[in-house]
């Protein structure tokens, strides 16, 4: 792909946000407004159960005298289930935007418009996964760090009247660059993750003939409950093989930036699981996720949807 045409998918991508800006403007504002009405409230009212603040300043002290890993341990963990929110926020979005993008274009005829311009229908597609799968997490990555950035200057102005340092106590400790670097490689990783799941509801959204939502979430479930129905009738029992358990894995493990794996452990004659021990997400489990065969097979099968949509968006219009 020359420069070209990668300078006219990105202004497609951008024309994309543009015209959902509910979506991808002001959703991330709104969550950001909620969060930060729901922490002043929070200060409010425990300043009115909090007579002068005195427990409220012992606690800051005693986190102040904490050493530095656990400082550390404990902002990253309250600064990535923010970042969890927006992640969550997004995926429910994006599902909406997929679902619609290609069928509202047949519904409303405007796709006549769009094939009389030198745009491909390649293109096109392309233009709508990739918005969702790249500009999305930027997008309500940047909403992310605002509010952690708006959570930490409340934080520095709860410290100046405890009397610690503010910097050394919650800047230093955060590591808030690093933080957002791993964020956004994680999000995008979290996106090629959940690449089949768009592809899929993209596909439907081609070809529906009205509610490509609810054929994108209907056609699993069936063919989820046909899997435990012929399963149980065959060998009387519930299989564990069931797409509606592999597509919701598939989500949460791609809505939360976490480490979502479990351990086998064998305790006597019983298999057990247990959390892993690295929970939050981290370069390592980022990279391991990438490389994995499951991330590798998911890719696979978002590119055949993905083709099968341009398939479907070439003849939209034929009589």
């Amino acid at each position: 792909m020359n420069t070209n045409s990668l300078s006219r998918l990105w202004i497609m991508m951008r024309r994309e946000v543009w015209e959902s800006p509910f979506s991808f403007k002001w959703t991330p504002v709104i969550v950001v407004g909620f969060i930060l009405l729901f922490t002043i409230l929070a200060l409010i009212i425990g300043a009115r159960v909090d007579n002068e603040m005195v427990f409220t300043k012992d606690g800051i002290r005693q986190f102040a005298e904490m050493a530095v890993e656990q400082r550390s341990l404990l902002l990253y963990g309250v600064t990535i289930s923010i970042s969890a929110i927006f992640t969550q926020v997004m995926f429910v979005v994006v599902v909406f935007y997929l679902a619609g993008c290609l069928y509202d274009d047949r519904r409303d005829r405007s796709i006549l418009f769009w094939k009389s311009l030198p745009i491909s229908d390649t293109m096109t597609v392309a233009s709508k996964i990739l918005t969702a799968i790249v500009l999305a997490p930027l997008v309500y990555l940047a909403g992310t760090i605002l509010i952690q950035i708006l959570i930490m200057l409340i934080a520095t102005c709860y410290s100046f009247l405890a009397g610690v340092n503010p910097f050394t106590t919650f800047w230093g400790p955060s590591n808030l660059p690093s933080m957002w670097l791993l964020l956004l490689f994680g999000g995008l990783v979290q996106g090629l993750w959940l690449l089949p799941l768009y592809a899929w509801i993209l596909f439907c959204s081609s070809w529906a003939p009205r509610l490509p939502i609810l054929i994108a979430v209907l056609v699993p479930v069936l063919i989820g409950i046909f899997q435990q129905f012929w399963s149980f009738f065959s060998d009387f029992r519930f299989s564990t093989e069931n797409i509606m358990l592999t597509i919701l894995e598939r989500i949460g493990r791609g809505v939360v930036p976490a480490t979502i794996e479990w351990d086998q452990i064998t305790d006597g004659s019983e298999r057990l699981t247990r959390p892993a021990e690295e929970m939050f997400m981290s370069y390592g489990s980022v990279v391991d996720s990438l490389f994995s065969l499951q991330m590798w097979i998911g890719i696979a099968i978002g590119i055949v949807f993905i083709v099968a949509s341009i398939w479907f968006r070439k003849r939209a219009t034929d009589s």
